[in-house]
């Protein structure tokens, strides 16, 4: 918490200065020398309040600039894996340690790096919100700025809600006699909740529409983005006060049951709705690409329903980002159960059976087509064929199953579903200025219907408004809440059997519709059950002999392949690969489960037939340790900092 002392302030100034003068425009440079520069000359004009408040974008999303890598929505360097560190995608072949926790100490860390760093963002917040509304300008463009700033406070305090539950509240600057302050307890989740809440209604006053004001730059935050900020905010607490304490966990919040959060969405996400309508990105009606092409424009100002990106100029960039490269995968891959939670085009669900059959084409020519947009499909020919690849690159029609030698291509999977979701068909490589969507309107669609099933005031009304307007962009059956096919809902796959069929189908359609975006963690924990997905699953893949038969040549057919007739050659020759570099040998270099489907793990006893599989403590891992150094430090000062339940 001494990072709030009041003596830092200069220097936080002074590094916001220097670190948006290459972002500043060029009226920067009429004004006051920086020697000159102070808080209290600077803080006036909405140039002023948008050089500062520029410095925190960088929060919102990864900095996408090489190849590899495997991000998270709070940093890294690729957006190949944000659902990493959930049960819908792996890396490579290394067990996800976040979910394997089978010996992991209860003992607290000393530091935590989204504790120091969220407190540092927060300090900033708190000091760029003082002086801008001590010392600003009247005007509507400066409002839109200090907007930005609340709205940041309540992204960062958001963060640590998920991270730690219930946090210290700091909203001011503090001096170093303000020790009261500066080590007051933690607040309730609930109290830290609502605090995110009251900022976030101070954004929205004083955000303009996207397209308006400030907001008509290219990738400011807007008031659509603050109000679906609001709604997300609601949804997690809400739901996570429903379920935690009707299944009296160790993470409820005594007292309370989230109808309060819950009935706040309804009325946040209709301000969007009476602005934008039915007004969704639809590829001009070409249902094979609207899913998968929202994710894969260069422009995002004037497309329908995209409220916050981020922009990308390779012209201002030495290395800009590799969306090009985006369904390469090196390593994170798709595993069984995104895939097992698609319904039938028709809207009933799959039959999985115990010696599963479907292969990938199959499964894109029956599944909710947003199955096709989300995972790569061979009937789309080589991958070096795709539109804009001039054929250069991966020839193959499957990808790569884990690092085959000695063919040693960039991309390729460990369970043969193929991320193909945002494919920029382009050259674009590492100069790529493909906008990166990270707020959009589909998401408070999907809440307010959520909402309104747990609170049993759903219509159909509703579910044609939100979940059917999204699925009609694919054509997808719509969804008759009141005709919904019989099936099972599995707990393994994030349903709750005890709830109602239109609460679980609304949870299935969040699944499908944010897959790899980032979400599926945070699902998984407010709803209570994390451990239900997570306890003893073992990640499976596609069916391998589909791989088996592609990949492996007997030496006549090798022989054929090197010939000169085409009518007799092999698939991947007549994909353009002539090499015989490839042997799969099952419980060699691939493996597979008893009922056909790729083992990406086959060589860790844990999860072969009779393993463990994954684990997290239920009664600790739904929220990070307080760091051991802050309590320590609180201690010293004779304050008290509690910690999280199931942390020594």
């Amino acid at each position: 918490m001494k990072a709030y002392i009041s003596k830092h302030c200069k220097i936080v100034f002074a590094l916001f200065v220097l670190m948006n003068l290459a972002a500043c425009s060029k009226d920067f440079l009429d004004k006051s020398p920086l020697d000159a520069v102070s808080p209290n000359n600077f803080f006036k004009t909405a140039s002023d309040l948008q050089i500062f408040v520029n410095g925190f974008y960088s929060r919102l999303a990864p900095q996408y600039n090489t190849q590899g890598g495997t991000g998270t929505t709070s940093g890294g360097n690729s957006n190949l894996a944000l659902d990493a560190n959930t049960d819908m995608m792996i890396v490579q072949t290394s067990v996800t340690g976040s979910l394997n926790r089978w010996s992991a100490s209860s003992v607290a860390d000393d530091s935590n790096g989204s504790w120091s760093g969220g407190y540092a963002s927060i300090r900033s917040d708190n000091y760029f919100l003082q002086r801008a509304n001590l010392n600003a300008e009247k005007t509507d463009a400066a409002a839109h700025y200090i907007g930005e700033g609340y709205f940041f406070r309540a992204w960062d305090y958001f963060r640590l809600l998920k991270n730690f539950g219930g946090v210290p509240i700091i909203t001011e600057l503090l001096t170093d006699a303000d020790l009261e302050k500066l080590y007051v307890p933690r607040a309730s989740r609930y109290e830290v909740a609502k605090q995110i809440i009251a900022d976030l209604d101070l954004a929205i006053a004083k955000l303009s529409w996207k397209g308006e004001g400030p907001a008509a730059i290219s990738g400011r935050i807007n008031k659509e983005a603050a109000l679906t900020l609001k709604a997300r905010v609601a949804l997690y607490e809400g739901t996570w006060e429903y379920y935690h304490s009707k299944k009296g966990s160790p993470f409820a919040m005594t007292g309370k049951n989230g109808v309060e959060f819950l009935e706040m969405i309804e009325p946040t996400v209709l301000q969007i709705i009476n602005r934008h309508g039915t007004k969704i990105f639809t590829a001009a009606g070409d249902k094979t690409t609207a899913y998968n092409q929202l994710f894969a424009q260069k422009n995002a100002a004037n497309i329908d329903g995209v409220f916050l990106y981020k922009v990308y100029d390779a012209a201002l960039l030495a290395l800009s980002h590799n969306f090009f490269f985006k369904i390469l995968d090196s390593g994170p891959s798709i595993t069984d159960h995104l895939v097992d939670t698609y319904l039938n085009k028709d809207g009933t669900q799959q039959v999985i059976s115990a010696n599963y059959t479907s292969t990938l084409n199959q499964l894109g020519a029956t599944l909710d087509p947003r199955f096709r947009q989300t995972v790569w499909t061979p009937d789309r020919g080589p991958l070096n064929q795709l539109q804009g690849r001039g054929g250069d690159g991966d020839p193959f029609r499957y990808p790569i199953i884990a690092s085959q030698a000695p063919y040693t291509s960039i991309g390729f999977t460990s369970t043969g579903y193929r991320n193909f979701k945002g494919a920029v068909l382009a050259q674009e490589a590492t100069k790529g200025e493909t906008d990166d969507v990270l707020m959009r309107y589909e998401e408070s669609l999907l809440t307010l219907a959520e909402a309104k099933a747990i609170l049993g005031t759903i219509t159909q009304g509703d579910i044609d408004k939100t979940v059917n307007l999204i699925r009609s962009r694919v054509g997808m059956a719509p969804l008759n809440m009141n005709a919904i096919p019989a099936g099972t809902y599995r707990e393994d796959l994030g349903f709750d059997p005890a709830s109602t069929p239109i609460l679980n189908e609304i949870r299935r359609e969040r699944t499908v519709e944010f897959a790899l975006e980032g979400f599926r963690l945070d699902d998984l924990k407010r709803w209570a059950v994390y451990e239900k997905v997570i306890n003893g699953y073992q990640p499976k893949g596609a069916l391998l002999q589909e791989f088996l038969d592609y990949y492996n040549r007997t030496p006549a057919q090798v022989l054929i392949d090197q010939g000169s007739d085409p009518t007799l050659y092999s698939q991947i020759r007549k994909d353009g690969y002539v090499l015989n570099q490839f042997n799969l040998v099952n419980d060699n270099n691939v493996g597979r489960f008893d009922n056909g489907r790729m083992n990406p793990w086959f060589k860790i006893a844990d999860f072969r037939a009779g393993g463990r599989g994954l684990y997290i403590d239920p009664a600790r891992d739904y929220l990070s340790s307080i760091p051991l150094q802050q309590i320590k430090l609180y201690q010293a000062n004779n304050a008290t900092l509690s910690q999280n339940p199931g942390w020594n």
